[in-house]
């Protein structure tokens, strides 16, 4: 009897240690599944508000691109009554909108060095383009008629895709979809597009049947 006393607490020692442990099986693994699901949600947070901070920023660094481009029309339309005083005052906030380039210039580099190369290259593009009309807005006498008021036809499309560029690279990284699966939708339904603009129509079709069979009479 006396022999078997060790024996005995052994088992029941042992018996108790996996009891313990079944039950705090479950509650580890609770604990571990709540801390991911806390740890996720704010890894979450801090992504979208690290993402409506940069919307902010991309959107106002295009904003003075914008601005910037106003000033071939602005220029045209300056008061031809004092010229030095709206040469002043034009060339004063048009150094105030270069300064703030320049500025998103480099903080768009840090904050995503992708997008900072497409705005730089967006920004020299528009200063080439736009300040050579601005230039020649200068040299020109200010426009003082209302027939006159409305913009010459500038041509400004050697910009557009910079823009584009620009756009879309902000679009990709603001997106919750993977960029690559955004930019393969992107070129395949620039794709659609090129081939339907191409696709001939019916109207054409049938205008070069009637051409094949030579000219037609004029109705009156």
């Amino acid at each position: 009897m006396t022999a078997a006393s060790p024996t005995l607490s052994i088992i029941q020692s042992v018996s108790a240690t996996g009891s313990a442990s079944n039950v705090w099986t479950p509650v580890a693994i609770a604990i571990l599944v709540s801390a991911a699901v806390s740890l996720t949600a704010l890894v979450l947070a801090g992504r979208r508000d690290r993402l409506d901070r940069q919307r902010q920023v991309f959107a106002e660094a295009f904003e003075a691109v914008a601005q910037y481009r106003e000033y071939p029309f602005i220029v045209r339309r300056r008061n031809r009554d004092e010229p030095a005083k709206e040469r002043q005052r034009i060339s004063g906030e048009l150094s105030q909108v270069q300064a703030k380039i320049n500025a998103f210039e480099a903080r768009l580099l840090v904050e995503n060095p992708l997008i900072g190369r497409h705005y730089a290259e967006l920004v020299k593009q528009t200063r080439h383009t736009y300040g050579k009309a601005i230039k020649e807005a200068w040299n020109a006498d200010p426009v003082d008629a209302d027939s006159d008021i409305h913009a010459p036809p500038y041509d400004f499309s050697a910009v557009d895709p910079y823009t584009a560029a620009y756009l879309n690279a902000v679009a990709d990284h603001l997106s919750w979809i993977y960029t690559p699966v955004r930019r393969a939708t992107r070129s395949l339904q620039g794709r659609e597009i090129a081939s339907t603009a191409h696709a001939p129509t019916a109207t054409s079709a049938s205008r070069h049947d009637s051409d094949d069979h030579g000219p037609q009479p004029h109705s009156r």
